[in-house]
């Protein structure tokens, strides 16, 4: 019976993530147009100097949302040099504990962090040309919860240090290698991600993932196939795979993100 359940868990995976994809093409076209405006207005200034991300994740239990952006003050971009980072987020999670009535509790959550760093070029790691970005700062973390529970140890308001590091390098022709990892000291919160993807061509890669995360109250790891769409130097993925949450158990999870340069 798992073996049966695991293979069926697996097709809806993949069949979600082919689908998907396919379904992104539409709303990377509608991003486009609401951007265009926006290019048109702004952005001399911000031309190659900034860009937007953003992004959903939904699991077992689990919706967040986030959204940010990352400013070269001299130079641009493409240009080693020091950056500035601005990313908030908002949520909800569920969570099974005895404290609660039903034995089921609910938390917001909303995030802020503001981060400064540097993005290094090296010419030759191992033969390859590996960037490099490291960013510090500050963030701050609320969870609300609906019941009060004296054995949740992330819940309530909290400002910390954060540090976060990432890493792109083309390691062949077709190979991407992208990977990225994060700490904090508000909640004892962290992250961390690695991927890899076969470009087909300019329009697709097709790879797989796998990511860490938690906090005080809890900790999980993730594996996923994820696909990626480029249209006009904007980036949309999605990914979805099986999770294991030291709190819900096995589950499945799709994050859908976006990157888009002004």
């Amino acid at each position: 019976m798992t073996k049966c359940v695991g293979r069926s868990r697996w097709k809806l995976i993949v069949a979600l993530s082919a689908v998907g994809m396919f379904a992104s093409a539409i709303p990377a076209l509608a991003y486009e147009h609401l951007i265009r405006p926006l290019a048109s207005l702004s952005m001399p200034p911000l031309h190659q100097k900034a860009d937007f991300f953003g992004g959903i994740d939904l699991a077992d239990a689990v919706t967040f949302a986030w959204a940010g952006a990352t400013y070269a003050p001299a130079g641009t971009l493409i240009e080693d040099g020091w950056r500035v980072r601005f990313v908030g987020g908002a949520g909800r999670y569920t969570y099974r504990t005895s404290i609660v009535p039903g034995g089921i509790n609910d938390a917001n959550v909303y995030t802020a962090e503001l981060l400064g760093g540097y993005r290094k070029t090296f010419d030759s790691v191992f033969g390859h040309r590996v960037y490099l970005g490291a960013f510090a700062g500050v963030n701050y973390e609320s969870q609300l919860l609906a019941f009060p529970d004296p054995f949740n140890p992330a819940q309530g308001n909290e400002t910390g240090i954060k540090a976060a590091l990432e890493i792109y390098s083309r390691i062949a022709q077709h190979y991407i290698l992208n990977a990225n990892a994060s700490a904090s000291t508000a909640h004892k919160k962290y992250f961390a991600r690695a991927s890899l993807f076969y470009e087909f061509n300019t329009l697709w890669s097709l790879g797989g993932e796998i990511v860490t995360m938690g906090d005080a109250r809890y900790s999980e790891n993730r594996l996923g196939l994820a696909a990626s769409l480029t249209w006009r130097s904007k980036i949309l993925t999605l990914s979805a795979g099986t999770l294991d949450n030291t709190g819900r158990g096995n589950g499945l999870y799709t994050t859908l993100s976006v990157y888009s340069p002004f």
